[in-house]
C-alpha cells in the first residue's frame, strides 16, 4: 500500500474507499466515453469493478472536493498506472502531472525499475505522457489499434 503525500500542493490524495467506487466509475467511464464509442468498444463494469478490487485507488481533491482517481498496480518491477482521470474543469491545471509524479516517486521508494501505462492514440494526455518522458513500447492489449502502452524508467 502506499502512503498518500505529504508535498505542498493545491491538490489533496487519499486512499480511496468503498464509497468513492460509483464516483471513480461514474468519472472513468464518463471520461472514456468518446474514445470507447470511436473506437467501437463497450464499456464494462464488471471489469471495472474487478479491476478496482485488484488496484490501489485514490481520489485526488481540491479544498475537500473529489476531482480525480489514481489506480495503480504492481506488476513485477513495474508500477502500472491503471487510470488517470481528471473531472472536466479541472484539466489543465498541473493535476495531472501531479498524480504521475507521485506516481513515479512512489515507483522509486518501492525499488521499482518503471512505470507503465496504457493510452489511446487519439488521447490528448498522450502529449503530457511523453513530456514526462515515456516512450512507446507497442501495442499491448491493442483493440484495432486504439491502444498504446507506454513505459519510462524510475
Amino acid at each position: 500500500m502506499f502512503a498518500p503525500t505529504d508535498d505542498p500542493s493545491p491538490f489533496g490524495l487519499r486512499q480511496a474507499t468503498h464509497d468513492d467506487f460509483v464516483f471513480a466509475e461514474a468519472l472513468t467511464r464518463t471520461n472514456m466515453g468518446g474514445y470507447y464509442e470511436r473506437h467501437h468498444l463497450i464499456w464494462r463494469a464488471d471489469l471495472f469493478l474487478a479491476s478496482w478490487r485488484e488496484s490501489e485507488n485514490f481520489i485526488l481533491e481540491v479544498d475537500g472536493e473529489a476531482i480525480g482517481v489514481l489506480r495503480l498496480t504492481e506488476e513485477g518491477d513495474s508500477l502500472h498506472i491503471r487510470d488517470v482521470q481528471i473531472a472536466a474543469g479541472h484539466r489543465r491545471h498541473g493535476a495531472g502531472t501531479y498524480l504521475l509524479e507521485t506516481s513515479h516517486r512512489w515507483a522509486r521508494e518501492r525499488g521499482l525499475r518503471e512505470t507503465q501505462l496504457r493510452v489511446f492514440v487519439d488521447n490528448p494526455a498522450a502529449r503530457l505522457y511523453l513530456r514526462m518522458g515515456y516512450r512507446l513500447v507497442g501495442p499491448r492489449l491493442a483493440q484495432l489499434g486504439a491502444i498504446r502502452h507506454m513505459a519510462r524508467p524510475v
